[in-house]
């Protein structure tokens, strides 16, 4: 004679049974609610569950250690963040203290830099910012596909090319009007890509230690970037921190004179009553001893400079370098997240290039960085 089954426990195993599939469909594809739609290139992607793109960046692989490192931003600009990365010996290899260890940091690494031949600032001047957020996810877009051209005319030529384990948004421009638009498509479609920026390092940095304060004086070195970005952009994160007022002053450093000493000179002309808390270094090239070694003297009661420029600075003034900054977050994240290719070998650096198609669209061609395809009006 066969035993009934009690139906409350039939009941109750189809309960967990679809628990358990509530759970996996809700952590496999989480909906994201964004605070504002991103562009409409970015939602065609998320929206378009059918399309390359979405499948890429729905499907792709972070955790790859063998992948490499891409840099995104001008020629200049890329190619010192790749040697500030080449270059950096600030960690102990084996522990992951900060020392030096006579091994490069990025041992074995791959870095990838892209020259993006777009005039940014040329963009942000004319108004036309939805073309920077979108050119700034195509371009993301190309560190995750193999696709790579020999050259512009030879379309059956393919080269190598390493895919991204970590992007670097190396342009101030990208950073704060694209970075939005390639969160949104990340978080969108789960993929867990880590993004860097030198900009948001420095300015998150200068933000978290100014917690606590009405009003935050910044002063920017920014290169060769528009320095009238910063502004703005620090006002906004600070205001997400409760900083109720950002006043930010931007310089270039004279050469030939003391940049510190230099740009106090000017902030004390500018009338500004209140010290300075931080200058934020976003310019690769800098010289930074001459700024330690101008701080030291400031900040010494034995010396004459500390009366002309001593109340100039607050107490707890700082000087925040995206070189170091990046260096640091990049190794942080290879370690944190077991990334490390662990290869005994120098790091190396590939070049590339995205160029426009010639069909008049707005789709960039990727290839190896090559001086003869260099666009004409660049």
């Amino acid at each position: 004679m066969k035993k009934k089954v009690a139906i409350p426990v039939i009941v109750l195993a189809v309960l967990v049974i679809a628990a358990v599939v509530v759970f996996f469909l809700m952590n496999g594809r989480k909906t994201v609610q964004l605070a504002e739609p991103p562009v409409p290139y970015v939602s065609e992607i998320i929206s378009g569950s059918n399309s390359a793109a979405h499948k890429l960046v729905a499907a792709y692989d972070p955790k790859d250690a063998s992948k490499a490192i891409f840099v995104f931003g001008s020629r200049s600009r890329t190619s010192a963040i790749a040697a500030a990365l080449l270059e950096s010996d600030a960690f102990d290899n084996v522990d992951g203290s900060a020392k030096a260890d006579g091994l490069k940091d990025l041992a074995g690494e791959t870095i990838c830099t892209v020259t993006n031949f777009s005039n940014f600032g040329e963009l942000v001047n004319d108004g036309r910012l939805e073309d920077l957020r979108e050119l700034t996810a195509r371009n993301v877009l190309s560190a995750m596909d193999t696709l790579c051209y020999v050259s512009p005319y030879d379309r059956s030529g393919m080269g190598k090319k390493p895919l991204a384990k970590m992007i670097i948004l190396g342009s101030a421009c990208m950073t704060k009007y694209g970075r939005y638009d390639v969160d949104s498509l990340f978080n969108a479609l789960n993929c867990k890509l880590p993004v860097l920026s030198p900009m948001q390092l420095i300015v998150d940095e200068a933000v978290e230690m100014s917690k606590g304060k009405q009003i935050l004086t910044v002063g920017v070195l920014a290169g060769n970037a528009p320095v009238d970005l910063y502004g703005p952009y620090i006002k906004a994160r600070a205001a997400k921190a409760g900083i109720d007022s950002v006043l930010c002053v931007g310089f270039k450093a004279p050469e030939g004179e003391d940049p510190l000493l230099s740009f106090l000179d000017r902030y004390s002309e500018l009338g500004i009553n209140r010290p300075l808390d931080v200058i934020l270094i976003d310019d690769l090239g800098v010289d930074l001893s001459l700024f330690y070694d101008s701080l030291l003297r400031i900040t010494s009661v034995m010396n004459a400079e500390s009366l002309t420029y001593g109340n100039l600075i607050s107490p707890d003034f700082r000087i925040i370098d995206s070189r170091s900054r990046i260096c640091r977050a990049v190794y942080s994240i290879l370690r944190q997240q077991n990334l490390f290719t662990h290869h005994i070998s120098q790091p190396r650096q590939l070049d590339f290039m995205l160029i426009p198609r010639e069909n008049g669209e707005r789709e960039l061609m990727l290839m190896q960085y090559n001086e003869r395809y260099i666009p004409k009006n660049n």
